[in-house]
């Protein structure tokens, strides 16, 4: 749980957490073209979230993409659910 609260502990890093859990998979261009970065600034924080064991990858030729693993997925609905209730009353 503190790895997860520490990866989490960067804005972009959430917004690429929260894009994965929303999409399922991306792939670092869409990312990168979502959050309005270049691709070696979010494959910095990729490798991070991922050297964390928070997501895998699968390569589809020469594209590598990106998901949540299944330990993860449910804790993040929680957490993004929470967020979204938060904002709601704000």
């Amino acid at each position: 749980m503190t790895k997860l609260l520490s990866i989490a502990g960067s804005d972009v890093r959430l917004k690429i957490l929260y894009l994965l859990n929303l999409e399922n998979e991306l792939c670092p261009c869409d990312l990168a073209d979502i959050l309005k970065m270049s691709v070696p600034a979010i494959s910095q924080h990729i490798r991070k979230i991922k050297d964390a064991g928070i997501i895998s990858s699968r390569r589809d030729g020469q594209t590598l993409y990106y998901s949540l693993n299944r330990d993860e997925t449910e804790i993040f609905n929680s957490i993004f659910e929470s967020i979204e209730l938060i904002r709601k009353t704000a």
